[in-house]
């Protein structure tokens, strides 16, 4: 068995260490979470001091009372910290503060005795549970460290309904039972798998944040499509994927028809709701492997890997179809928009994303030389099919 003082001296380092970091990234970000989850740390070093102190101080108020508190409310505070950070209705924190009163009264005329320790048990084992549900409703861009901290909390409740029934069990078959040996590995099972979660937690979160940031680096914020910087970066690594498969691709650019008119004469909120409108029209009409991105204020841009001119054509084609054939009501209004459309294509693995957007903008102008509403996939300079790409 692994030697208990060596285990709990690693385990206060490191929730000291790991408690310390999340006070100082709340100190840098202002944000509650690592506050309480920080706060969480410290008092699970606070609870293994009061239970240590039991070798040399004989006052069971706060060897085990204060230390079987400082225990219930550890995990109360990473729930609230994880609360926070899946934006879960802060009004349950009301209920957290409750049951750490109702805790309190109920342990103390109890916590001198195995009942204290019981019920101890069987709360934190309840509240490591739901920890455990709230880490599995997050929206996590990294799964397999979700699943390892999901699967921390889940046995650690397990644990502790485990040392709940070993000490109930004398006083419910009225024997003297042997647990010493069962009781501390599981107490050294309950300080390992208590730091396991508070070093995982870390990674978790920054995980999180790091794809929260890039998600609000690549896309617009008004549709949620892919902004210009997010469809070159996107755009430029499909190409590459449909070159190496020898895929045809073709660029789209789309622009909203007298778009200035309709927020001169509407307002500039309706002219946001015309440009989400269009987005998810656009949206509507794309499948699965295929990027859209809003990449200036009524323009939008379509990669669609593994078609060719024509067949990007009839999908353009069905857009402005089903624009034309829907009004737009917002406010009382009905607000009839279109979209003109420029589409250029390649098979060459030289390229670019920028070279092909380019011509497809090219073509779009001339869509709107020509009358708006339409779709142009030729130079009209030219007056045959432009093949410079392909």
């Amino acid at each position: 068995m692994l030697h208990l003082p060596t285990v709990i001296s690693i385990s206060l380092l490191l929730n000291i260490l790991i408690g310390g970091f999340f006070i100082t990234v709340y100190n840098y970000k202002k944000q509650r979470c690592y506050l309480y989850l920080g706060a969480s740390c410290a008092v699970f070093v606070v609870a293994q001091i009061f239970a240590c102190l039991r070798i040399v101080l004989d006052n069971t108020f706060i060897t085990h009372y204060l230390a079987d508190l400082c225990i219930i409310i550890s995990p109360v505070l990473a729930i609230i910290g994880l609360q926070k950070v899946t934006h879960t209705h802060s009004r349950t924190s009301r209920h957290f503060l409750t049951l750490i009163f109702v805790s309190a009264i109920i342990l103390l005329p109890i916590y001198a005795v195995t009942a204290g320790q019981m019920v101890t048990s069987i709360i934190i084992a309840t509240l490591f549970m739901y920890a455990a549900y709230l880490v599995h409703k997050m929206k996590c861009a990294a799964p397999i460290q979700q699943k390892i901290l999901s699967a921390c909390f889940i046995s650690h409740s397990i644990i502790m309904y485990i040392q709940s029934m070993m000490l109930a069990a004398p006083h419910i078959t009225n024997t003297v039972l042997d647990f010493h040996q069962p009781l501390q590995a599981i107490l050294i099972n309950h300080i390992i798998l208590a730091t396991a979660t508070a070093l995982v937690l870390p990674f978790l979160l920054f995980v999180n944040i790091e794809e929260k940031l890039q998600r609000l680096v690549n896309h617009d914020t008004l549709t949620c499509l892919l902004n210009r910087r997010g469809f070159f970066m996107q755009g430029q690594a499909l190409l590459k994927q449909g070159i190496a498969h020898q895929q045809s691709f073709a660029v789209v650019m789309i622009d909203i028809d007298h778009f200035k008119r309709v927020n001169d004469r509407y307002g500039h909120s309706t002219g946001d709701t015309a440009i989400k409108w269009i987005a998810q029209h656009i949206m509507a009409q794309l499948n699965d492997h295929d990027i859209a991105a809003r990449i200036g204020g009524e323009e939008f841009a379509l990669l669609l890997p593994d078609q060719s001119l024509y067949q990007a054509k009839e999908t353009a084609q069905r857009l402005c179809d089903a624009i034309r054939e829907h009004s737009l009501h917002f406010k009382g209004n009905s607000i009839d928009l279109s979209v003109s459309v420029g589409i250029s294509s390649s098979y060459d693995a030289n390229a670019s994303i920028k070279t092909l957007l380019d011509q497809a903008d090219k073509r779009l102008y001339i869509a709107k030389a020509k009358g708006r509403d339409q779709v142009v996939i030729c130079d009209h300079q030219a007056g045959q099919m432009v093949n410079n790409t392909m």
